[in-house]
């Protein structure tokens, strides 16, 4: 025993290895809890992305356009999200298995943990509209963002194969028109004489709709069919306060 007490002496002195503070190991484990849990929110945050453009599409439509269910999951999955939750998830880990008692738990428990977790948070934040929020902000602040993720953009900004997406910014009930701001900025005047309109709310200004029916011109639409966007449905769930200007 006296032998090895001298040779770790010996070791200490020729490497020059200086002891740590016992303040060093603490604040290494709160810096890697403090990391552990802003990656969780990360994974949270990517995940309700994917939970918010997986649900923002609308597979019904895919038919309509002559696409079949497994080309319309390959268009449809949000991968960029995916890839960014699985990155998230590994940074948990790892940031969790450099804590003081990390290193007693396996990969994949680690890792799965991490996925409830950020499921059941990511799950919160889609049901808030905190994640359309989000959305909003990366569309509006990154050029070039919406061509990485496949969403209502996408898939509904396609007048001339009869789909429209925008938001309503006159209703002109006696002319059975409304004047719509589309997803590009572009105003259209909509003919909704012979539309049905899908969802219990009155068609006002500033509500978002997706119209499916057919292109007459430049900026003329008839419609057959309305559609309220998911995310004012969302917001009226939460009860938020919207104006409301009923038509009839």
């Amino acid at each position: 025993m006296a032998d090895i007490s001298k040779e770790t002496l010996k070791k200490i002195k020729e490497e020059r290895i200086i002891p740590r503070p016992r303040w060093y190991f603490l604040s290494k484990n709160y810096f890697f809890w403090l990391m552990f849990l802003l990656t969780t929110i990360l994974g949270s945050i990517a995940s309700s992305m994917v939970l918010l453009l997986t649900g923002d599409v609308d597979w019904d439509i895919f038919p309509y356009l002559g696409i079949n269910l497994p080309k319309a999951i390959l268009i449809s999955l949000p991968y960029l999200w995916i890839i960014l939750l699985f990155f998230f998830l590994y940074i948990t880990y790892y940031n969790f298995s450099r804590t003081r008692t990390g290193y007693r738990y396996r990969f994949i428990l680690i890792f799965l943990m991490s996925l409830l977790i950020s499921s059941l948070l990511g799950w919160g934040f889609y049901y808030y509209g905190w994640s359309e929020i989000i959305d909003r902000q990366l569309r509006t602040r990154i050029p070039g963002y919406h061509h990485l993720v496949y969403g209502r953009q996408k898939q509904w900004m396609q007048p001339e194969r009869g789909l429209l997406s925008g938001t309503i910014m006159i209703v002109e009930p006696d002319k059975n028109l409304i004047q719509l701001k589309d997803l590009y900025s572009k105003n259209w005047a909509i003919d909704i004489s012979q539309a049905r309109i899908r969802g219990n709310v009155p068609l006002s200004r500033d509500l978002e709709i997706k119209i499916l029916g057919k292109q007459m011109s430049e900026h003329d639409f008839k419609a057959d069919e309305i559609r309220v966007s998911r995310g004012f449905q969302q917001g009226k769930r939460m009860g938020l306060k919207f104006n409301r200007l009923n038509p009839e």
